[in-house]
Parts: C-alpha cells; sequence; structure tokens
C-alpha cells in the first residue's frame, strides 16, 4: 500500500526534474493535455476498425470508456483529493484543473483505451499501453497528478475494460444461443 508520504515524496522526485532536461519538458508539454494521447489512441482503434482486423474495439472502447467516466463521477463525489499544486510547491507544465485528482481519470481512459487495443491486436497494444503509461506519467511531472492518482486510474481503466470485455462475451454467446434455438424451431423475425 502506498503511504501518503511516499506518494508525495515520489510526486516531488518526479516534478522536481521539470526544468532539467528540456527535451522532456517539451515532449510533456506535448503529451500532457487531453488531446494527444487520447486521439492517438482513438486513431489507431479507427484504423483497426477500418482495416478489419479488430471491429470489435470500437464498441469495446466506446463502452469501456463510458464505464470509466461513470465510475469516475460517481467515486469523485464521495473522494475529493486536492491536486498536487494545492498541497506543495509544484513546477507546473500544465493548467490547473479543477476536477478531483483521485483517481486519474486521464490514466483511465487513456488506459481504457489501450487495454481495448490490446485485446484486440497485441502488436499494437503494447506500442498503445506505452503511449498510455507515458500519458500517465506525463500527468505527474506536469505537476497534476499524484502518483497514486494515476496508478489507481490505470487499474480502473484496465479492470472496466476487462469486465466490459467479459460482458460482451456474454452477449454474444447469449446472442448465438438464441440465433441457434430460432433456427431450430425455424423462427425467423427479422424476415
Amino acid at each position: 500500500m502506498i503511504t501518503v508520504d511516499f506518494d508525495k515524496q515520489l510526486f516531488l522526485i518526479i516534478n522536481s526534474l521539470v526544468g532539467k532536461i528540456p527535451l522532456l519538458d517539451n515532449l510533456v508539454k506535448l503529451i500532457v493535455n487531453e488531446y494527444f494521447i487520447p486521439v492517438a489512441l482513438a486513431l489507431i482503434i479507427l484504423y483497426l476498425w477500418v482495416s478489419k482486423k479488430g471491429k470489435k474495439s470500437l464498441a469495446l472502447a466506446v463502452f469501456s470508456v463510458g464505464l470509466v467516466d461513470l465510475v469516475i463521477k460517481i467515486s469523485n463525489r464521495f473522494i475529493v483529493r486536492a491536486r498536487p499544486f494545492d498541497e506543495t510547491a509544484v513546477k507546473l507544465l500544465f493548467y490547473k484543473p479543477t476536477d478531483p485528482s483521485f483517481p486519474a481519470n486521464s490514466a483511465a481512459v487513456g488506459f481504457a483505451l489501450a487495454t481495448s487495443i490490446f485485446l484486440i491486436n497485441k502488436k499494437w497494444g503494447i506500442f498503445a499501453l506505452i503511449l498510455a503509461a507515458f500519458y500517465g506519467f506525463s500527468r505527474i511531472y506536469a505537476g497534476v497528478h499524484f502518483p497514486s492518482d494515476v496508478l489507481v486510474g490505470s487499474f480502473l481503466g484496465i479492470v472496466l475494460v476487462l469486465f466490459v470485455a467479459r460482458l460482451i462475451q456474454l452477449i454474444n454467446l447469449a446472442t448465438n444461443w438464441v440465433e441457434k434455438i430460432q433456427s431450430k424451431i425455424k423462427l425467423d423475425l427479422f424476415e
């Protein structure tokens, strides 16, 4: 279990690198926003969908991200954690978000998209998971999330995709079962 002190100390170590490695600062400034990585991951999903390598990737991603958003909105009603810049001196590379810090919505969405890709196509999925991990790291580095926010958000994104994937499997199984029964009794409702 990550203690609050360890979490803050790790944050301070990571955030203290800001200004020391200009190339990393510029890369983080590009990646930290709400659009760059999510759009890149959405484009991978679109590619898989269009290329017929992963027709299920789009549905899995859409349902998973919707569920992630719902779970985070509900959890934010009960858990309101201040952001690092509200609690300590921070080298900020990003604007100050106003929503609760825990769990990191950005990490949850990034990992939900990346895990959806991974379940459909392992090669693209590994690349997507690396992007999602760097996205989560960039939010810590830029001063807007504690490491535990990102860790829990990432875990939440992965677990909810696995839940949705299992639910979709059960729906497909039930649909196939109904179709088999329908064909055996020669009942076609859509003719």
